[in-house]
């Protein structure tokens, strides 16, 4: 319970700090420099996916069955030299500054992965969450200096790039040493770089699709002459519905590890009654947190960007019951990226990649930024489904509960009635406080079922 709420406060203070960073964002230099950088953003978060060489997940698959220095420095170099390859071929075809400096801080996160790999695989979750909240402070203290001072965008893209190598240098003082690297030949274990490359092509296919998928709507919104102003709109709601997540990929930190571990061994009734305890944890909280997004979003988006972005609540609320989705959803990833089945997490996404492309090219045209909202909506709930039946193969849990038909029901009653009818902040705050009670009346329940140790 104190690593979930450790790593919770660390994941919401990160969080907090990007949305506090698109708000002064948009209040210094405008929509369209907001739309601007989510586009940029979209790009670099695909050409990341090869410089990750399979992410975290496959990290903390290979780090259950063995992890040593050798392991680790051969892991970092490949990462390195897949990087040098991409920055060679951007500064010769692309001249744009921004992109790169976003590239190369991306790159330094990836390394960053590596430790935090490692880390969660000796569940040492509170090392982790300070380094983060020491990262995220920089980065702020970084973006007010420009905003107070030079109020130059370039110094904006350079905070990333700032943050995280301070960030990495703290880890290489503690866990790592310069030795490493001049020696990385006697450190470098060519037969595990080969093994790790070839079994990283499903994780980076998959994982490139996923991201093509989550990115792919605002590159296409451009190139199908959408203006950045309502890019920036629908940016804000698209990173505003994925901080209630937060506390999903919290979870999925803790219990993936536990997932890895009893499939490895096959302590198949192990591994049964997780899922089903995970399953349970995502449902409740799911409902919660789609349920608040409702309530409030119109004062989250009024108070963080002001009455401009009014038309980014709206959207906010339809892509809020994505939350049902992507709390189910980590489930079966977890036991689809652990076992030796990630291929069918590959071919999943193929399919709802097409879907999404698809919905995206047809609708866009006629619907703009609310044909994007809902070839996405449509495509999370494809995922989901795939990605449970497939999980299936290696454990069958069930086709589905009572608790999950009146979670999604729950969730789409309250998005139709706030998209109908305007709700005032009075009955608002009533219904948060009902909820807020109920959480409180459970809370010896909600303790236990937090507690994976206990299994």
């Amino acid at each position: 319970m104190n690593n979930t709420i450790v790593l919770l406060f660390a994941r919401i203070f990160e969080k907090g700090i990007m949305f506090l960073f698109f708000i002064l964002l948009v209040q210094t230099f405008g929509k369209g420099e907001l739309g601007e950088f989510s586009y940029y953003y979209s790009i670099i978060a695909i050409i990341f996916i090869f410089i990750d060489v399979g992410g975290e997940l496959y990290q903390v698959k290979e780090f259950s069955k063995k992890e040593n220095l050798q392991i680790f420095n051969t892991i970092f170099v490949l990462k390195t030299v897949i990087y040098l390859f991409f920055l060679s071929l951007m500064v010769l075809f692309n001249s744009n500054i921004y992109i790169i400096i976003l590239f190369s801080s991306y790159y330094l996160y990836s390394i960053i992965l590596i430790f935090r790999s490692s880390l969660y695989n000796h569940q040492n979750y509170i090392l982790d969450a300070k380094y983060v909240i020491m990262e995220k402070s920089i980065f702020l203290i970084i973006i007010l200096f420009n905003l107070m001072t030079l109020q130059e965008l370039l110094v904006v893209y350079l905070a990333f790039l700032l943050s995280r190598s301070i960030y990495l240098l703290v880890l290489f003082n503690k866990f790592y040493k310069l030795k490493y690297v001049i020696n990385f030949k006697k450190l470098f274990n060519p037969e595990f770089a080969k093994q790790y490359l070839f079994n990283s092509w499903s994780y980076i296919l998959n994982s490139l699709l996923v991201v093509v998928f989550v990115q792919i709507d605002i590159i296409m919104l451009k190139h199908m002459g959408v203006s950045f102003e309502d890019i920036g709109l629908y940016s804000v709601a698209i990173r505003m519905y994925v901080i209630p997540i937060i506390f999903s990929d919290v979870l999925f930190s803790q219990y993936y590890p536990k997932v890895a571990k009893y499939i490895h061994n096959n302590e198949n009734a192990l591994l049964k009654k997780l899922i089903l305890r995970v399953q349970h944890i995502n449902i409740f909280f799911s409902v919660y947190f789609t349920i608040f997004t409702v309530l409030f979003a119109n004062e989250i988006v009024y108070y963080g960007f002001g009455e401009a972005f009014s038309e980014s609540s709206k959207m906010l609320i339809l892509l809020s019951i994505i939350v049902v989705f992507r709390f189910s959803m980590n489930t079966y990833t977890a036991l689809l990226s652990s076992s030796n089945l990630n291929h069918i997490r590959l071919y999943t996404s193929i399919v709802c990649v097409v879907l999404n492309i698809g919905l995206n090219y047809l609708l866009i045209p006629k619907y703009g930024v609310y044909g994007a909202i809902f070839a996405t909506i449509v495509t999370e709930f494809a995922f989901v489904l795939l990605y449970k039946i497939s999980s299936f193969k290696i454990i069958f849990t069930n086709y589905i509960t009572i608790k999950e038909v009146l979670a999604l029901s729950i969730s789409l009653t309250i998005i139709y009635l706030a998209v109908l009818y305007e709700v005032s902040l009075i009955n608002r705050v009533i219904i948060f406080s009902l909820l807020l009670l109920s959480l409180i009346i459970n809370f010896k329940t909600i303790k236990h079922q937090l507690n994976f140790k206990e299994l």
